[in-house]
């Protein structure tokens, strides 16, 4: 089955409104979040009823996106070395320890899935700690790897040159993952520049276009005038996936 599924639910308050309206109307097939102490209790119960209606709600695990009395993040460099040290290692493990505990304080269970903010999940060094993760029966983890060749080069083309190395990374990765009996996504799409909002505006039509009935495609909608972005992503980027979202139809 296609998925629609947003990226960085409890980034900001001003996201997290957009997502769940996405949801609501159909435009979106659920979300995975980012842990942390600042998601509104309103926002939190509609997501839990939407997962309860069937929403796809997973755990965002983040490593680099810094909150207030947050757990410690590292650069990307850093946490990319195929050896960084057994000390961050085991920081890191103890991080998605924590926000998978903090996941099922929120939601009651495990999630459905679990993906990782910049792709941290498929670094070398870290996704062994990902396979250590509590399971539900049905949980799998995101593979950022476009089945054919085709949809390789059309992700290529949206996202630019950085897709190769974390197109690279993530086949090594679902080695990783399958190796340990952990279902992955058969199809993937969604690479953009995050930091041209033309560049969005041109590529997403075509991405959500192109995608088949088993792809799960990876989005970043949001609200540009939330007070909290990401580093290189152009806040109007996530405005621009808002609307062409919904102006979308969802099957």
């Amino acid at each position: 089955m296609r998925l629609r599924i947003a990226d960085d639910f409890g980034l900001g308050r001003r996201h997290d409104q957009v997502i769940l309206s996405l949801i609501e109307a159909g435009r979106l097939d659920g979300t995975s979040v980012m842990v942390n102490d600042a998601i509104e209790p309103g926002a939190l119960a509609r997501l839990q009823a939407l997962r309860q209606a069937g929403a796809k709600v997973g755990l965002h695990l983040n490593l680099t996106q810094p909150f207030v009395g947050g757990s410690p993040t590292w650069p990307l460099a850093t946490l990319m070395q195929p050896l960084p040290g057994k000390r961050l290692l085991d920081a890191a493990a103890a991080s998605f320890d924590r926000q998978a505990r903090e996941f099922v304080s929120l939601f009651g269970s495990g999630p459905d899935f679990y993906d990782g903010h910049q792709h941290c999940h498929c670094f070398p060094a870290i996704a062994p700690l990902v396979t250590r993760l509590p399971r539900e029966p049905a949980s799998w983890v995101r593979v950022p790897l476009p089945a054919a060749w085709r949809e390789r080069m059309l992700n290529l083309a949206a996202g630019g040159p950085k897709v190769v190395l974390v197109m690279a990374l993530a086949a090594r990765a679902r080695a990783i993952f399958s190796a340990d009996g952990w279902p992955v996504n058969r199809d993937f799409s969604g690479f953009l520049r995050l930091d041209d909002p033309a560049s969005v505006r041109k590529w997403l039509p075509r991405l959500l276009a192109a995608a088949d009935k088993e792809c799960l495609l990876m989005l970043h909608p949001g609200d540009a005038y939330d007070p909290v972005q990401c580093p290189g992503h152009a806040p109007e980027s996530r405005s621009a996936e808002t609307e062409i979202l919904r102006e979308s139809a969802l099957r």
